[in-house]
């Protein structure tokens, strides 16, 4: 487990008990709201404070008029709730701005240092953790690689130990009110359960909120992991203007998150967004899932790299040969990316192919939901042009006329930590009325 520096049901798993010494973690004391999930929804002033907090964090910096104006209240109610927002000591002065009446008006921001979240992406690939204040600034990281197919128990083990270990770190300096954990495949945010995970052996309903609030002795939230980085789309990235938009999260899977009419779609069960299992290729190879031709078997970094593996044993790239020292079961999408950016043409097929396979079926996605935008987000996107050249063409190409005219397409510029900060940002909900 590596530390970077910071930067601005029945039959699951069993979990322990051990305490933290030692840590940060507090209760939900002074939080507007925050009882929600365990005496009910917020009384009306509660809600009205969660409201008028959330126009200050997406404004950034918000004056009494403009909460005023947005919630539909009179000067005289955002006054008061101002006044508890700053007893609270959720608010802080952020300096002042003229008006056209000639007073000057006080501008409020959120206080970052009022309490801190916890944010922990559990991948195929990879473990991230991170520790953020309540503007979702991040103040301290771990970041821990896993081998895919490691059993489920050893994964547990180390989730529960970066967890425990950014509870307690120094750079905590004021409570941890909560933790978003996102997981791979079908998850139960209700329960905080994670039903299944098809790249984890043995991972099938581990009551994660259960083992961890136990342990951590903080409220733990559990959702999707495509669906955190819509999350964090939705808060702090391109998703913050748009009512309408998907985020196509390409990694070692396929996940997306949907936003409709300006909130989250879960689905009647919590499995919307599953595009990589809409089938691309008639009777093309077996998927985890049981079909065959699924998006994820020709184009996430599992199938590129199953490909790729093929292609080694063939004899089809010298290039990619030496990068895996003519291992082919070592070879990684990545390892594809930069064999094509080495001029390898077996490599730059692959990514071709697979971007091409993303636009149809992006295009079916966006013929049905007609957004706005379409965010591309996850390691898979970084792999460069070839891929996302290929992935426009088709989208253009199958995407209805007055449906692709008016769609956006952007790249996420939230990084490798998209997802850890909408976990993050899911633990914030308790604080933030959405």
């Amino acid at each position: 487990m590596t530390r970077e520096p910071g930067s601005g049901r029945a039959g699951g798993i069993a979990g322990g008990t051990a305490g933290v010494p030692g840590s940060h973690a507090g209760s939900t004391a002074g939080v507007p709201g925050s009882h929600s999930r365990y005496s009910g929804v917020p009384g009306p002033r509660a809600r009205r404070l969660q409201e008028a907090l959330a126009v200050v964090r997406e404004r950034g910096r918000a004056s009494r008029g403009e909460i005023a104006q947005a919630l539909g209240l009179d000067k005289k109610t955002v006054s008061a709730l101002v006044g508890e927002l700053y007893a609270q000591s959720l608010v802080e002065g952020a300096g002042f701005r003229d008006s056209q009446a000639g007073r000057r008006q006080e501008l409020l921001a959120v206080r970052g240092s009022h309490s801190c979240f916890l944010g922990i992406d559990l991948g195929a690939t990879h473990i991230l953790g991170i520790l953020t204040d309540l503007n979702a600034a991040v103040l301290d990281r771990l970041y821990f690689e896993i081998r895919p197919g490691l059993p489920a128990e050893l994964i547990l083990s180390q989730l529960r130990s970066m967890a425990r270990s950014l509870l307690a770190s120094p750079k905590a300096a004021s409570p941890v009110r909560g933790l978003g954990i996102g997981v791979p495949g079908f998850v139960d945010p209700a329960q905080g359960v994670s039903l299944v995970a098809e790249n984890i052996p043995g991972w099938k309903d581990v009551r994660l909120r259960e083992i961890l609030e136990d342990e951590l002795g903080v409220p733990v939230e559990v959702d999707d992991c495509s669906r955190a980085c819509g999350r964090a789309e939705r808060w702090l990235g391109m998703g913050k203007e748009e009512r309408d938009f998907l985020l196509l999260d390409l990694g070692y899977g396929i996940g997306m998150a949907l936003y409709l009419q300006g909130g989250l779609y879960p689905g009647s069960r919590y499995k919307s967004g599953e595009i990589g299992h809409t089938v691309v290729k008639l009777d093309g190879p077996p998927c985890s899932c049981g079909k065959r031709g699924c998006l994820e078997t020709v184009a996430s970094g599992k199938g590129i790299a199953r490909a790729a593996a093929a292609g080694i044993r063939e004899g089809r790239s010298p290039v990619l040969s030496g990068l895996t020292h003519g291992n082919p079961e070592a070879v990684t999408a990545q390892d594809v990316s930069v064999a094509a950016s080495m001029g390898d043409a077996f490599a730059a097929g692959l990514l071709r192919e697979a971007g091409g396979f993303i636009g149809v079926a992006l295009a079916n996605a966006v013929n049905l939901l007609n957004p706005a935008l379409v965010v591309i987000g996850g390691g898979l996107a970084a792999s460069g042009e070839l891929l996302l050249d290929s992935l426009r063409e088709q989208l253009s190409r199958y995407a209805m006329m007055g449906i692709a005219e008016d769609l956006r397409l952007e790249l996420s510029g939230l990084g490798p930590e998209a997802s850890a900060l909408g976990c993050a940002l899911l633990a914030m909900e308790r604080v933030f009325r959405p």
